[in-house]
């Protein structure tokens, strides 16, 4: 049982004492079977002695007939009985979320970000639990269709309540890592299919109408949940509202770095805090970032009779360093860094990044600014460096710079009203 013991160790949910089930004014604090049965029936006869805690089975102070009857009808109808759908299993330690369907089923919850497969069976009110080439067993003790209780041989009770009829994927739309501003300060929070933390603190989610139930792990009844209305603004943004009326906005930022490459929620990022490596170098716009510009030179000549040319596109490291040391001797550094780049730091370098027409605020008054500002998202660009938002992006308002970003991603960042720093909740600061 070495296996079992490390298995259920992991994931079940142990408690100190027994929590009683209370149904029709019954309750049961174990399970009956037919040895049960057998017992009380001869103990009435006067012809035995009764298990120590067995007997007094419909609990009202007194072994008597009553309880026979109780037995055998609950014998009769649960102790063969598996449990099926959503339940959720709790105990001093937290909550798990158990599916059973036929025989199978997974269990996750904590911690966890991965379920784990398990068959399970139920002979003569004996729960068998096995999973992994492990097998861990209990006395299972239904209150009614409602409830029931697991006993395990070495690890305590674990009570549960249903949680519903469908089955929840072990993963989600909110699956990731978040940041949060709002009432509660910032926190960061990360979800893991339907379990997660918040600044280190395990808990759990359901669906609920146009909301969630978040239950957080460590207590020690399942009651302990909040009911929270969700309001998505897109896929990387939403907003919880609790029952006190408490707001909390998330911002999804998952922060990874592949070969010196920073990506934030996948997305490549070149600006003042994060750098691309000197060795970085796709020689040109990389083959959609050009095949996107082309469609829009087409869509702005036919729709507005709008010339659209690319002045400035991908640049070298080595281009960059020159191009900013240069402007460094002319303007000093403190200017340079409002406008160009450091190497390493440059959208162009990344081959999703052109300048279009004229890198200059003559452009800025243009027809053509104006048509690329309202319709440079409909390609899967942005304007880069918006006006007004010097503080947030590090660059003074570049009406001529546009990022590709991919149709989807755009017309997100582009409804936002966001810059792409605010979008993914990132500073673009020199750190030298």
């Amino acid at each position: 049982m070495k296996h079992a013991a490390a298995f259920i160790t992991a994931a079940v949910i142990t408690a100190a004492s027994a929590v009683p089930l209370i149904t029709g004014g019954t309750r049961i604090e174990y399970a009956a079977t037919e040895n049960t049965l057998t017992s009380l029936g001869s103990y009435l006869l006067g012809e035995g002695e009764l298990e120590y805690g067995k007997g007094d089975f419909n609990h009202d102070g007194v072994v008597d007939g009553f309880d026979l009857v109780f037995e055998r009808k609950y014998v009769t109808e649960y102790s063969s009985k598996l449990p099926e759908g959503m339940w959720v299993g709790t105990g001093e330690n937290g909550v798990r979320l158990y599916w059973f369907s036929g025989g199978t089923g997974y269990i996750f919850g904590g911690g966890a970000a991965q379920t784990t497969d398990f068959t399970a069976s139920v002979t003569d009110s004996r729960f068998t639990f096995s999973s992994g080439g492990s097998t861990a067993m209990a006395d299972i003790v239904w209150n009614s269709d409602d409830s029931f209780s697991l006993h395990w041989d070495d690890y305590g009770l674990e009570a549960f309540s249903p949680a519903g009829d469908t089955a929840l994927l072990p993963s989600s739309e909110l699956t990731g890592e978040y940041v949060t501003s709002g009432d509660f300060g910032e926190r960061s929070w990360k979800f893991s299919g339907y379990t997660g933390s918040c600044n280190g603190r395990e808990f759990f989610w359901l669906p609920e109408g146009d909301g969630i139930k978040l239950c957080w792990c460590g207590s020690t009844e399942y009651g302990d949940i909040e009911h929270i209305t969700l309001s998505r603004t897109d896929k990387h943004h939403f907003t919880l509202t609790y029952e006190d009326g408490r707001r909390e906005s998330f911002t999804r930022r998952e922060i990874t770095t592949v070969n010196g490459i920073t990506y934030v929620n996948g997305i490549m990022i070149a600006n003042k805090t994060y750098a691309l490596p000197s060795t970085y170098n796709p020689g040109a716009l990389t083959a959609e970032t050009q095949t996107a510009f082309n469609e829009m030179k087409s869509a702005a000549w036919s729709e507005k009779g709008l010339s659209l040319s690319i002045c400035s596109g991908y640049r070298s490291y080595s281009y960059q360093s020159t191009l900013y040391n240069s402007y460094v001797n002319r303007d000093g550094k403190a200017k340079a860094d409002t406008y160009s780049a450091r190497p390493g730091h440059s959208e162009h370098q990344t081959g999703l990044a052109a300048d279009i027409n004229y890198a200059g605020s003559w452009f800025d008054s243009t027809p053509e600014a104006a048509w690329l500002a309202a319709n440079c998202w409909r390609f899967g660009f942005i304007i880069r460096y918006p006006q007004g938002k010097q503080d947030i992006t590090g660059y003074k308002y570049e009406s001529w710079h546009v990022r590709y970003l991919g149709k989807e991603l755009a017309k997100m960042v582009y409804d936002s009203g966001l810059t792409l720093e605010e979008y993914l909740c990132i500073d673009s600061v020199y750190k030298y």
